[in-house]
């Protein structure tokens, strides 16, 4: 068989070789032949002389990547092997030389024929270094040095290659983890190179199934209670049932809702209800979505695994695990809610309770021992259908759903209104204008006093009072100018003289006139009326009053500022407070509304892709309201809309923005005592923990009567105050996946609508699809079987494989109504057979074991199924207490306290 496909065309003209496609070989299933002289490996090692060797990858791409594979084969390959074979066909040419008696003709068939071998036999060689390389190559892409350094390097010395036999040995194990790699993708996947060529197929494939109940038996379990009697005693018992009830939906928190049964009853869809609610809550159970991908590492091709058994081998194995492991936590759950008391009263009284009288009317001790009476339920699980599914991506759904905003006027803060007291300035400098009576009744001349530097008049009394509080301001020499107002005397008018006042004491002013240096001399009498100003400034003892005023005006500010803020910084706390605890005890709004919500937030994202921009946001005109009715249509006649499933993605696939408690906007004040920022507004010393005492962004805040933070408080999630913890999860999640079935018989128009919207993942579809053989010759031959003109490609592409799948999806919903015989097994005769189709035959039969237990493997199918499809594949059995006790008599052995075996019925 063949490994690998060479890439080589050559054509021969006048036994010269011309080259016209050389390449690295394509993997298919062979082996090399036995070469031991590589051109290629040659020229490698001419490159890898005077290098230290490489040790890694990074060291092997020089020589294998910046000088490629394809063209060393081109350049350096290809004209040494076209020599040798040139040279070699040329030396054939020369040596054939007619025989005797041979014709010309008959010499040139023996030349053309040795000349054909050798060039049969020059294309081999040139075969193998296609083969050789993509051996190198795939050695480097799967980081395989230790294999590289051994064919270049040898295990002893410098360049020595590998035996022919030791590199065939080589690239057979290498095609062998090749192959595997069908089954096991990631075998050969390298994240750092190969996650560019991956694609997720927008075509996945839903298997349903369904869950039945079966009631087997019933039997007494352990004792739950013990009673004697002694002879000639009666006892009146009164069995209270009690169950109690948690509810996530509860009116008010830590409700405790306790219900008295009258009459005995065996409720008996317990475990069926329970189950369900766990399906509804998690719908990964009730229908799995299985896709896995294989790569061909090297190759842009990448595709999604459309083997329907194998994906419904995986979702049987996911629906087993799972549903065995809700239907143990139910089934426990039931059987510690159940709770009897036995209570002894000694009158009769009017009660609905359920009532035992017990009497001993023998002459011995009778041992009552009160055993509750068990269920047996049988599960089983079965195979309903297969769908095919459109499944996208919605990046960011929490983005556009928006949040509950909590409502809470705080107390205002309870404190009289600040008076607004202005300080005290310093009382005004005041101008005293004056006027004051002067008389010059001088004999002779007089001059200037020496002391005083003027003539002196008179002393008279300030004109006016000085204002209380006030101070004469003296002039810096204690004398001010005077002005003439007024003269009279005999010839007074031209006796304008210069006039001074000299203070003197704190209320008398001397007046004067100062003389020229060689004095004055008027012997009349002259009067004169003066005017003059004297400024008034407040005392040292008015000031020192008002500075004492004004420093208890800033005293008495400071102190109500102070108890503003202690009053402001109590009301923002309480209020916090105040708030932490309302929010905590948000009640979550219905499940059905949340849910409807979230869907409604997908279903937006999914029709838009559906329709693409042009069309959903088309202009509101009754026209365009006409093609959006029409293609709603179109979807749902494709689509079964309505069965849209979600899967929220864990919110740590994407690094995310962190949120935090708000508390509200703080007074300006309590922010300035370096308290800004939210997480910093409540401080220290208001707060307490036994944590490091380390920054961290995602702390948040509790009280003592606050209830239990929600799910992802310390993870810093965006959290909904009345949502619930689903609500929760998707506001924080990175992305959801979204599967819409396709309906049966429509997968074909299905794939042409996402190829024709471009959705995500609808290109590559003509690539070839990697699988086994084996699978690609079943592909071909469905196709051809059900369209002998099938345009199937004989290496059957991505588009080929989703065909071949519908028309298998196809067939199996067809075989799903059809009506047959059921229990299908050989050993089971017709007359216990009953007429139903395959989805409703567990309905009509009822309980059939199965054989093991379990079926992972579709294709091996049970006696009791031996249908390929429908099968019934899970079973197991649970074990449920009722609400009803019985009394059994029971004898113990004095001695030994072990029980007595009763004796036998006569």
């Amino acid at each position: 068989m063949k490994f690998y496909d060479p890439e080589v065309e050559v054509a021969f003209r006048d036994n010269v070789a011309i080259l016209e496609h050389l390449l690295p070989a394509t993997l298919n299933v062979g082996e090399p032949l036995e070469q031991n002289d590589s051109l290629l490996l040659k020229s490698i090692a001419r490159d890898l002389k005077g290098l230290p060797r490489p040790m890694d990858n990074e060291q092997w791409v020089p020589i294998l990547l910046d000088n490629s594979v394809e063209q060393r084969l081109n350049h350096d390959v290809f004209p040494e092997w076209s020599e040798q074979a040139t040279a070699e066909l040329h030396a054939v040419y020369n040596t054939i030389k007619p025989l005797p008696g041979e014709t010309e003709a008959e010499t040139n068939v023996r030349r053309e024929r040795d000349l054909a071998r050798v060039q049969a036999a020059a294309v081999r060689r040139l075969e193998q270094e296609s083969i050789i390389a993509k051996v190198i190559f795939d050695l480097f892409d799967y980081l395989d040095v230790d294999t590289l350094g051994r064919i270049f390097y040898g295990d002893r010395g410098p360049f020595e290659p590998f035996s022919a036999q030791d590199f065939r040995e080589h690239m057979r194990a290498l095609v062998k983890k090749r192959t595997s790699a069908y089954e096991h993708p990631f075998l050969l996947f390298n994240p750092k190179k190969d996650i560019e060529d991956v694609s997720l197929s927008p075509l996945g494939i839903v298997h349903l199934f369904r869950q039945y109940f079966f009631e087997f038996d019933t039997f007494l379990g352990t004792p739950v209670g013990h009673i004697w009697l002694s002879p000639g005693a009666s006892l009146e018992l009164i069995e209270t049932t009690s169950r109690r009830t948690l509810t996530e939906r509860s009116v008010e928190v830590g409700q405790e809702s306790i219900e008295k049964l009258e009459t005995s009853t065996s409720e008996r869809d317990e475990l069926s209800e329970a189950v369900k609610q766990d399906n509804r809550d998690d719908t990964k159970l009730g229908i799995t979505s299985t896709v896995s991908q294989s790569w061909a590492t090297g190759s842009a091709t990448v595709t999604a695994s459309l083997n329907m058994d194998r994906t419904q081998q995986v979702a049987r194995e996911d629906a087993h695990k799972r549903m065995r492991e809700q239907s143990e936590k139910r089934s426990t759950e039931i059987r510690k809610s159940y709770k009897t008391t036995f209570k002894t009263v000694t009158e009769v009284t009017d009660t609905s309770s359920r009532r035992y009288v017990l009497a001993n009317n023998t002459t011995g001790l009778i041992n009552y021992e009160m055993r509750r009476k068990m269920r047996q339920v049988g599960v089983q699980v079965q195979d309903v259908g297969t769908y095919l599914s459109w499944q996208t991506f919605v990046d960011e759904p929490g983005r556009t759903l928006g949040l509950a905003n909590l409502v809470h006027i705080a107390k205002p803060v309870d404190l009289m209104p600040q008076l607004n007291q202005k300080k005290l300035g310093f009382p005004p400098r005041l101008i005293k204008s004056f006027e004051v009576h002067a008389v010059w009744d001088y004999d002779g001349r007089q001059r200037n006093h020496l002391d005083l530097g003027y003539i002196p008049l008179d002393t008279v009394p300030l004109p006016f009072q000085v204002e209380p509080g006030y101070e004469i301001e003296h002039p810096a020499d204690g004398r001010l100018p005077l002005g003439i107002r007024s003269i009279n005397g005999e010839d007074a008018g031209g006796q304008r003289w210069n006039f001074i006042g000299q203070l003197v004491g704190a209320s008398q002013l001397q007046v004067g006139v100062i003389a020229a240096p060689g004095g004055l001399k008027v012997n009349e009498r002259i009067d004169y009326m003066l005017v003059g100003e004297l400024a008034l400034v407040p005392t040292a003892a008015e000031k020192a009053r008002i500075e004492v005023a004004n420093a208890q005006i800033d005293a008495d500010a400071a102190a109500a500022t102070r108890e503003y803020e202690r009053a402001g910084e109590a009301a923002f706390h309480a209020a916090a407070k105040e708030r932490i605890e309302q929010a905590s005890r948000i009640k979550p709004r219905k499940f059905e509304d949340l849910r409807d919500e979230e869907r409604t937030v997908i279903y937006r994202a999914l029709i838009k892709e559906l329709l693409t921009k042009d069309f959903y946001y088309l202009p509101e005109t009754e026209e365009n309201q006409e093609i959006r009715h029409v293609f709603s249509e179109l979807l749902n006649s494709i689509f079964d809309i309505d069965k849209m499933l979600y899967f929220v993605a864990p919110e740590w696939w994407k690094p995310r923005n962190h949120a935090s408690q708000y508390l509200g906007k703080p007074t300006p004040k309590v922010l300035g005592k370096n308290r800004a920022g939210v997480q910093g507004v409540l401080g220290n010393e208001l707060v307490t923990n036994w944590s490091d005492n380390q920054v961290r962004p995602d702390n948040y805040y509790i009280t003592s009567e606050s209830e239990p933070a929600r799910l992802g408080s310390s993870l810093g999630w965006v959290l909904q105050l009345d949502g619930d913890d689903h609500r929760n999860a998707f506001l924080n999640a990175p992305w959801v996946k979204a599967v819409i079935p396709i309906r049966p018989g429509k997968e074909l128009a299905a794939m042409n609508w996402l190829k024709q919207v471009e959705v995500e993942g609808a290109d590559g579809l003509d690539k070839n699809y990697a699988a086994p053989a084996a699978e690609l010759d079943q592909i071909r031959a469905e196709l051809l079987a059900n369209d002998p003109h099938d345009p199937v490609a004989q290496h059957p592409t991505i588009a080929d494989a989703l065909r071949c799948l519908c028309l298998r999806v196809t067939r199996k919903h067809s075989e799903s109504v059809e009506v047959g015989k059921f229990p299908a097994g050989p050993d089971i005769h017709d007359d216990n057979k009953v007429s139903a189709t395959p989805v409703e035959k567990v309905f009509e039969h009822g309980f059939y074991p199965l054989q093991g237990g379990f079926r992972l493997d579709p294709t091996k199918p049970d006696s009791n199924n031996p249908g390929r499809n429908f099968q019934v594949f899970d079973q197991w059995t649970e074990v449920l207490p009722t609400d009803q006790i019985v009394p059994v008599p029971v004898a113990y052995d004095p001695k030994t306290g072990r029980q007595i075996d009763p004796a036998p019925p006569a």
